[in-house]
Parts: C-alpha cells; structure tokens; sequence
C-alpha cells in the first residue's frame, strides 16, 4: 500500500520551533526514539510539555512499580484496548528491557496464558478490570492487592498506568497514529 498517513498532522522535527525541539530531544533521550505520540503534540508546546512529563514521571519513577511492570500493564491495557498505536511501541520497550518477545507478545494477545508470577498476574487482572469495565471498581479489588502483598505505592502506579493508556489508547487512535515500529 501507499505511506499511511494520521487523520491529523503530526509535527516533525524539521518543522518544530527550538521550544519544540528542545523538548523532542529530551523525549528522544528518553524513550530511545522520538514517538509520533509527541509529534502529534508538537504544535503546542506547553501541552507537549506536560504530556512529555506526565509520561516520563509516571512510566519512569520508580515509585511503586519497577518499570518493567509498569511496560506490561501499558502493554496488557493498549492490548485490551486493542491500540495499533501504542502496542509495537511498548513491545519495543520490552524487548529493548530485555524481556523475551514471545513472552512480550502474549501480553498484548492473552495476558492470562503468560507464565508470569500469580502476583503479577492478580495486578494484571485488576488493570484489566479497570479498563473494561471501570464502574464496577471496588474497594475489595484494592484489599485483594493488599492481601498479596502489593503496597499503596504500587496499587497508585497500576492505577495510573492504566488510566494513562486508556488517554493514550484513545488519542492516538482518534488521531490515527501510524506506529512508530512494525
């Protein structure tokens, strides 16, 4: 087929404002590549801004969760949510982690057949829960987390990881973001 375009404008680099590029970089730096996420964004630079923190803060920090997980449930969520966008980037991200392809893969496919720690497992299915049907929360899903062991730092993290994707799931498939890999 011919070169797939987004619905909107990206911005690239080329066209960017030194403000812009500046902040390009810093996500270039960041992310090993600079994600058309961001390039979307690239006409306002304060939104750019904050987005570019908002994902750096919550996906690299290591708060609650180490990272690692944190690229699973961002990779379980775009999965669920079927995001043709977000799921080869945070496949990438795994395996630039070091984290096994095939393992990787069958998180995006079907999470619930990866050999994965039945702890890791239990947050997954409350990621899950919370994206598919976010009404039906509970305090007993939080409790459940609590009794394997998971702390608040870590419960937060899920959380936010998993509404973050639902945004960036959305957004970019609103936008229709061409992927950054294959």
């Amino acid at each position: 087929g011919g070169v797939v375009m987004p619905f909107l404008p990206v911005l690239p680099e080329e066209q960017a404002s030194a403000d812009v590029r500046k902040i390009y970089e810093y996500a270039t730096r960041r992310w090993g590549f600079l994600p058309n996420y961001f390039q979307a964004l690239g006409h306002d630079a304060q939104l750019l801004q904050d987005q570019v923190n908002l994902y750096t803060n919550a996906m690299n920090e290591e708060r609650g969760l180490p990272k690692i997980i944190k690229e699973q449930i961002a990779t379980v969520v775009s999965g669920i949510n079927m995001s043709s966008y977000c799921l080869p980037a945070h496949l990438e991200i795994l395996g630039r982690m070091g984290m096994d392809k095939s393992l990787s893969r069958r998180l995006s496919i079907d999470y619930k057949s990866a050999p994965l720690d039945p702890k890791v497992m239990e947050l997954l299915k409350f990621c899950e829960k919370l994206t598919t049907n976010p009404g039906d929360m509970q305090r007993a899903d939080i409790e459940k987390l609590r009794e394997l062991g998971w702390n608040d730092a870590a419960i937060f993290d899920a959380v936010l990881v998993t509404s973050l994707y639902a945004c960036a799931n959305r957004f970019s498939s609103g936008l229709g973001l061409t992927p950054d890999f294959d």
